[in-house]
This record gives structure tokens, C-alpha cells and sequence, in this order.
């Protein structure tokens, strides 16, 4: 990358996690093609199909059955490798606007830490806040290992585990200023 630009790596590499978290992936590899692409490969896991409801159920019951489908529909099924997936620009502008939509769960609580998506905005924080270059990283076992370009060119590694990962969440979160603040009501 050679461009003069700073860059946001912090909202690019979010949107790509945000694009890939949905397909059950196990680990991935991704780097940055001399094009400005982002190009991914990595395992998935196909989720087994689920049996149907034999009685009529309550919405209710439908909800919480589909969740604790959810929950144990991605420790099933076969791997499959997958390569070459591209993310251009224009791709990951889309992916952050359909983004904005789905940054909450369904029951009001942030989405995980250690999820695809805040691993890889915790990586691109990381990168942005030390003004160094991206190179390429991958995830596997809950540790991301981060290639970066330092000043003379030369491509470094690092690694951050499960629990470093989850530290650089927790202070990224906590230097954060509100994007609403409070206003008073007058019945203080």
C-alpha cells in the first residue's frame, strides 16, 4: 500500500468481520492485494439442517427453540475451505451501511467481544491508533496474529490471544465518548 492517505482500518476491517461472522467461520486468513482489496480465505462450518416442529407451538416456544438452535447450530456439521473472496471499496461502504442495522442483538446486549467482527475492529483500532500499515492476519483457535509494515518496510508480527484481544476491547470501549450524552430531565 503506498498510498499517503491515512486509513481507516478500524471501520474497513469491521464491515468485512461483519460480512464473513454469519458463515459459521472456524478461522480465515486476510490480506490486502496491491489493488486496495481485501482478499479472504479460511474454513467454515456448514450448519447440519434442523428437524421441524411436529406440533403447532406458540411464537413463543418457535423463538426459543430457533435461539437454542443458534447457539448449537455452529458446533455441528462439516468444515469446508473456502479462498479468494474479495472485498473492494464500494463492497465494504455496503457492508458498513447494512452494518449499522445489525450491530445489536435482538435482546438489546453488545455482540461479542471476541466475535469476528469486533476482533477485526479491535485489530484495525489497533493499526489506526499506532499509524502503521495493514499487511495481513489471521484468526485461528481465538488468536489473531496481526502483520503490520513498520517504518522501513519491513512486514512484523504480532499475536494477541483471547484475553489480549478482550483487554484492547475493554480500553478501546472505555476511551470512548459517548456518541449520545444524557440530558437532564429537571427532576434530579
Amino acid at each position: 500500500m503506498h498510498s499517503t492517505q491515512p486509513a481507516n482500518y478500524q471501520s474497513a476491517l469491521r464491515a468485512i468481520g461483519q460480512g464473513i461472522e454469519k458463515l459459521n467461520i472456524e478461522s480465515f486468513e486476510l490480506e490486502i492485494s496491491g489493488n486496495q482489496e481485501y482478499l479472504v480465505s479460511g474454513v467454515y462450518r456448514e450448519p447440519r439442517p434442523t428437524a421441524k416442529p411436529k406440533k403447532k407451538s406458540s411464537l413463543l416456544t418457535l423463538i426459543v427453540n430457533q435461539a437454542h438452535i443458534d447457539r448449537t447450530r455452529n458446533i455441528e456439521g462439516p468444515l469446508f475451505r473456502f479462498a479468494g473472496v474479495r472485498f473492494s471499496q464500494s463492497n465494504i461502504e455496503l457492508l458498513e451501511q447494512a452494518g449499522k442495522a445489525s450491530r445489536w442483538n435482538w435482546d438489546g446486549n453488545p455482540l461479542s467481544p471476541l466475535g469476528i467482527s469486533q476482533v477485526l475492529r479491535i485489530a484495525g483500532a489497533y493499526l489506526d491508533g499506532k499509524h502503521i500499515r495493514f499487511s495481513r492476519l489471521s484468526w485461528h483457535h481465538h488468536t489473531l496474529s496481526l502483520w503490520h509494515l513498520n517504518a522501513a518496510g519491513g512486514e512484523v508480527k504480532e499475536v494477541f490471544t483471547s484475553a489480549n484481544l478482550y483487554d484492547h476491547w475493554v480500553h478501546h470501549f472505555k476511551a470512548r465518548t459517548p456518541s449520545r450524552l444524557l440530558k437532564p430531565t429537571g427532576s434530579d
